[in-house]
């Protein structure tokens, strides 16, 4: 792990998820697409230890779309990338600019842009950047303000477009309980206006329940089809620091998210625990005294899974009880994969299972196959 990330492996988690997830979706698109633009909405930098800001979004994404600029051309095939950069702060905005538009090459059809002042004010200029072209869009504010759905709402509606959002749960959960008018009235924007609090799921933790209507208002804002999010917990608690959401469109970027998502998740759980065997060792001097390769390898994040999984088999069977029209599995997986933290392979070995306990059918062996495919209906026997 680079030490630019020590004491922070919550970022490098979520910079994980921007990367792996901006790879994936600029090669698909561009695969049969000409063009593409990332807009990030709170550039920065903050609190980069990089001399070249490799440990920011917003040179992340840089390094991602030259990489996937030149893979074209060195096959000959010219695709317009562009990328747009937004900061309010002056003295961030001098650093990201200089950072960034010297990888600006519009004869090649890469273009860079950089806009300063204030996310929610540029939404016209972003238009006219994008034109028509796919979007992803980017939103990581330091706070919970700065992004009112009112406002951008032209940028989260734009379409072909998805969005992925980091909303600050460690702050949610400590502020949505207050009874600060002032603080109250900072989360109107986001949590669908004045008396949100009367819309908060009472069954639910206060930061949780923002973070659902913070959610449903994104998708409905944003009209998009599949709205899902994951969480990132603090290396040094097992509680969460940031909930990173995913708004699209499009079934096969919800099922490329979720592939992500375990990545990072699984990478994020091994540094967390390095880092607290580090920290341990700073902290008394001594290294672990016991052979963990002895110990038992079911970690929390395995648990959550096998947990999401077994609840994803329950809802199936019931979803399919309840329907009174024939489901494919196409349908079952992207509406399961939205409910719960599991990849479309996992439904497919979920709906293997079933059919092998003889709970439901499986017309996907009368063509020879292991698993289900998109159109094959999925029925109780």
């Amino acid at each position: 792990m680079s030490d630019h990330y020590d004491d922070r492996e919550q970022t490098l988690a979520k910079h994980f998820i921007l990367r792996r997830y901006l790879q994936t979706l600029v090669f698909k698109w561009l695969s049969s697409a000409s063009e593409i633009t990332y807009v990030d909405a709170f550039s920065g930098p903050w609190d980069s230890r990089a001399s070249d800001f490799s440990d920011t979004s917003f040179m992340i994404a840089i390094n991602v779309l030259k990489d996937a600029h030149a893979h074209f051309a060195a096959r000959g095939v010219k695709k317009t990338i562009r990328c747009c950069f937004v900061e309010r702060d002056a003295a961030a905005f001098a650093l990201l600019q200089n950072a960034v538009e010297q990888h600006s090459d519009p004869s090649t059809g890469f273009h860079v842009a950089t806009f300063h002042g204030r996310f929610e004010d540029k939404v016209a200029e972003i238009q006219s950047f994008v034109g028509s072209s796919f979007s992803l869009v980017f939103i990581d504010p330091t706070g919970w303000t700065g992004y009112p759905y009112s406002k951008i709402a032209p940028v989260l509606q734009h379409s072909p477009g998805e969005v992925l959002v980091n909303f600050m749960y460690d702050f949610f959960n400590r502020f949505v309980a207050s009874d600060d008018p002032k603080i109250i009235a900072s989360f109107d924007s986001i949590l669908g206006g004045p008396g949100w609090k009367g819309r908060l799921d009472p069954t639910l933790p206060p930061g949780r329940a923002a973070r659902e209507l913070c959610l449903s208002e994104l998708r409905k804002i944003g009209a998009f089809e599949y709205v899902v999010s994951t969480t990132i917990d603090k290396t040094e608690a097992d509680r969460p620091h940031y909930s990173i959401a995913y708004g699209t469109r499009k079934p096969a970027g919800l099922i490329a998210f979720r592939e992500v998502e375990l990545t990072a998740l699984r990478g994020h759980e091994k540094r967390r625990a390095l880092a607290r065997d580090n920290r341990e060792v700073q902290r008394t001097g001594q290294g672990n005294l016991f052979d963990t390769s002895a110990l038992p390898t079911e970690s929390v994040l395995d648990q959550l899974l096998a947990s999401q999984r077994s609840l994803a088999k329950t809802w199936l069977v019931e979803a399919i009880l309840a329907s009174s029209t024939p489901l494919t599995f196409k349908a079952l997986s992207m509406r399961a994969m939205e409910l719960f933290m599991v990849r479309q392979t996992d439904l497919k070995d979920i709906c293997v299972g079933l059919a092998e306990d003889g709970v439901i059918s499986a017309p996907w062996k009368d063509t020879g196959r292991r698993k289900p495919a998109d159109d094959d209906v999925v029925q109780v026997t």
